[in-house]
């Protein structure tokens, strides 16, 4: 089996792990994720912010730090066991730069996306932007 054949195949795996796990986060009665912030009928207009801003938090730190810090491991581990391939250094240097950039954007754009819909509900840059007045 080529390379490119197993990491096709280790990612197929991590889709399917993923897909059956998802529900697992969506609980609200679970310590993993909490995701939504309501049950059924008590869901209101409050409820639809503080989703979003679960998403966006989800997807920022519990996903995104993580990734970025396993790709700088297995970055700096093809730099230390290059030996002196240039290839393989290059792989590692370009996969830990990858990983930073990767990261700086993510959380560039919750910083982004944090600012202007704080701005558009009219909440100081120190307020969460999913607390409206009327909202508890």
């Amino acid at each position: 089996m080529s390379n490119k054949n197993k990491i096709l195949a280790l990612l197929a795996s991590l889709a399917v792990l993923f897909i059956f796990f998802t529900p697992v986060l969506a609980e609200t009665n679970s310590n993993l994720g909490n995701i939504i912030p309501c049950e059924g009928s008590e869901c209101g207009v409050c409820d639809i912010f503080k989703l979003i801003s679960n998403i966006i938090k989800f997807a920022a730190f519990t996903v995104a730090a993580p990734l970025a810090g396993i790709i700088m491991a297995y970055g700096g581990f093809m730099l230390i066991t290059s030996g002196g391939n240039e290839t393989n250094k290059s792989k590692g240097t370009n996969a830990i730069w990858a990983a930073v950039w990767g990261i700086l954007i993510t959380f560039g754009a919750y910083v982004i996306v944090n600012a202007i819909i704080g701005g558009l509900a009219g909440n100081s840059i120190y307020q969460s932007w999913y607390q409206f007045p009327g909202c508890e």
